[in-house]
Parts: C-alpha cells; sequence; structure tokens
C-alpha cells in the first residue's frame, strides 16, 4: 500500500538504448537484439547457479542446509545467515529479471505476478531442489507454450470446423503446462530430473 502511495499504480515505460534497438538476421530468421540478449544474460545466470550450488563449497552448503538442517547447525555453521545470502541471491536475480523485461513490458508494482505460478510449475516439474531440473523444465515448457500456440490451432482445423478450432487451441495451450505438471505429479512426483539422491 505504502508503495502505491508514494509511486502510483501505473507502470513507467523504459525506452531501449539505441544499441539493443536493432536486429540481427540469421539465413531467413530476423531475431531482436534485445531479445538475445535476455537470452544470453538468462544462459549466463543459469550457468553461474549452477557451477555455484554444484561445484563450490557455499553451494554444497546450501545443500546440506536444503536436506539436513540441523547437521549443518551441528558442524558449527550459522544456517540463518546462510539462507539469508540465498534468499538475497534469489531477490537479486529477480531484480536481474524485472530489469530485463522491463523494456520489453513496463515496470510496474507486482510486474512478477504474472510468472511467480509458472515458475511455481517449472520447480514442480523439474524437480523441487534441483538447479538442472529447473533449467530442463524451462526449457521444456517453453517449447511447449511456443509451439502450441503456434501450431495446436492447425492441428485442431484437422478435427473440428475453423471457428471451434481457433477457440479452442489459445485455452488448450495455456492448459497443456499445468496438464503436464499433473502428469508429473501423478507419475513421478519427486520431478523429472531430480536432485541426486532423491527417489
Amino acid at each position: 500500500t505504502l508503495v502505491h502511495l508514494l509511486w502510483g499504480a501505473s507502470g513507467m515505460a523504459i525506452p531501449l538504448p539505441d544499441v539493443l534497438n536493432g536486429q540481427l538476421t540469421f539465413g531467413n530468421s530476423v531475431l531482436p537484439t534485445y531479445r538475445l540478449l535476455i537470452i544470453g544474460a538468462g544462459l549466463l545466470v543459469a550457468a553461474v547457479l549452477y557451477v555455484l550450488v554444484t561445484r563450490t563449497r557455499l553451494g554444497m552448503l546450501i545443500r546440506a542446509g536444503a536436506s539436513n538442517r540441523t547437521m549443518v547447525e551441528a558442524l558449527g555453521i550459522d544456517i540463518n545467515r546462510l539462507f539469508l545470502f540465498v534468499f538475497a541471491l534469489g531477490a537479486a536475480m529477480a531484480g536481474l529479471a524485472g530489469m530485463l523485461i522491463a523494456p520489453i513490458t513496463e515496470a510496474s508494482i507486482g510486474m512478477g505476478n504474472d510468472i511467480i505460478i509458472i515458475a511455481f510449475v517449472v520447480v514442480i516439474i523439474g524437480g523441487i531442489g534441483s538447479v538442472k531440473g529447473a533449467f530442463y523444465a524451462a526449457m521444456i515448457l517453453g517449447l511447449i507454450d511456443t509451439l502450441s500456440r503456434s501450431y495446436l490451432d492447425v492441428l485442431l482445423k484437422l478435427a473440428m470446423p475453423t471457428e471451434y478450432a481457433e477457440t479452442a487451441a489459445p485455452a488448450l495451450s495455456a492448459m497443456l503446462v499445468y496438464i503436464l505438471m499433473a502428469a508429473v505429479l501423478a507419475f513421478r512426483p519427486q520431478g523429472l530430473f531430480p536432485p541426486a539422491g532423491v527417489k
């Protein structure tokens, strides 16, 4: 409420700098430069996070703390400070994501609300606590969402009238990721790519 009172509820448009406002051509494909920057930044963050969690002592402590908090505390580690660092790192990554997406949408209060549920679905499908699982699940969901939005109506037109297909396709494409999550919860509740040791 205080944020609304101070800055208002309306969003703020963030213009792109000229150097990022162009396009790059790859064969017959034309891709916006800024979209490529977002993809590159996402891959870089994923790689750094993977190395941090799986190849460093800090990552070992984070994984141990998530699995057995009492044991980590018994070894003399300040678990509250460790989890504070994890929270701060997550907040920093959320801020980076907001900064990257703001020029495409706008900077507004609650601009991450739309992505929270999808992020939850990614974690469930990939496996709770698995960085690799979250990455693979995000790629799978992104492909399902993009391909279903692009081609599902074409497939449905083969089985039903055009007006019905064009009405049903958007609803079905929005449901597919949740259907996949329900299937994973039913048949593999630990996720498709759970952390090592989880069965």
